[in-house]
């Protein structure tokens, strides 16, 4: 199938997959890996499946961090299957070849639709991005200016972010000492405590015997 794609789109082909993150790497060891990176080629996640993987996933492959991807969710073959869950009334109980024959049909019926509404989906998704543009556009320039932060530091934030997940399993040396610092602070408290407690204690016992011993005089 990766084959078939890099000869129908060339470059720059964006490719999803439930776990994209991990087809890029197997397109890389495979007979396509120098054709895959010489056409600038790339995969990425859905964006439904994309949400199960750990965020250090999601800030490299989700299409949400992808600029230039648009607004497509990638979800397509989703919604082929949900639909043809319908087929299941009629061929449940279908010979084997009367099964094929609806699903070849349901398939057919598919393409031709989409086809017919080829140019409907296409305005209604360029409607859809320019009312992106004009609405949220607005609500972005705004939390801008009250942040006081411009583009270029929303880019290394997010590049700080995608190196940040990226070694998270890695403890810098500064951490390190800084964590055994903290611990033996809070030793160094504990142990305090405990002395202040005896000391509290003994200084209590000590007023009482002398009290007492004072008393005993006394009579």
């Amino acid at each position: 199938m990766v084959a078939k794609a890099l000869e129908v789109f060339g470059e720059r082909t964006l490719m999803a997959y439930d776990v994209g993150c991990n087809l890029d790497k197997t397109i890389d060891a495979s007979s396509l890996g120098e054709l895959f990176k010489k056409l600038h080629c790339r995969c990425c996640v859905n964006a439904f499946h994309g949400f199960a993987h750990n965020y250090a996933c999601q800030c490299q492959n989700h299409p949400h961090g992808i600029v230039g991807m648009g607004i497509e969710d990638l979800e397509t073959l989703e919604r082929i299957f949900s639909f043809s869950n319908q087929l299941a009334i009629v061929t449940r109980y279908a010979s084997a070849y009367r099964r094929q024959v609806f699903i070849d049909l349901f398939f057919k019926q598919w393409d031709e639709e989409k086809y017919q509404n080829l140019g409907l989906m296409l305005y209604n998704n360029y409607r859809q991005a320019l009312d992106i543009i004009s609405e949220q556009s607005q609500a972005l320039a705004e939390a801008m200016a009250s942040l006081g932060v411009n583009e270029k530091v929303l880019k290394q934030w997010h590049d700080e972010e995608v190196e940040y997940f990226r070694t998270l399993g890695k403890e810098p040396e500064w951490d390190v000492h800084a964590m055994a610092y903290v611990e033996l602070l809070q030793e160094l408290r504990d142990l305090e405590y405990v002395l202040s407690r005896l000391y509290h204690h003994s200084l209590g016992s000590f007023c009482f015997s002398v009290q007492h011993g004072n008393a005993s005089t006394n009579f």
